[in-house]
């Protein structure tokens, strides 16, 4: 699997899986690349650094929890949980 950068709304057509961990910053979101397609100059992540590209995110957007009993955010250990639990669905 690669896991692709790309801008919002202008998905490559070398991406199968696409609308992912937006960056309100840059509208950069992260999708999964066709193996063998994705150029060279196309920005690709390991799991490490999506994991450290979410938990940047969060510092400045902190994600809440999905259901709460009261308002929480996610812990950096739980960000980088919940982009291994999307990893692991796609590999």
């Amino acid at each position: 699997m690669i896991i692709v950068e790309y801008d919002k709304g202008n998905p490559p057509p070398y991406i199968t899986d696409e609308g992912y961990w937006t960056n309100p910053d840059n509208y950069k979101m992260v999708g999964v690349g066709i193996e063998g397609s994705v150029p060279d100059d196309a920005t690709t992540l390991t799991l490490e650094e999506l994991q450290a590209r979410e938990r940047a995110i969060h510092a400045k957007y902190p994600r809440e929890k999905a259901f709460p009993l009261e308002p929480d955010v996610l812990t950096d250990d739980e960000i980088n949980a919940t982009i291994k639990d999307w990893v692991d669905a796609r590999s």
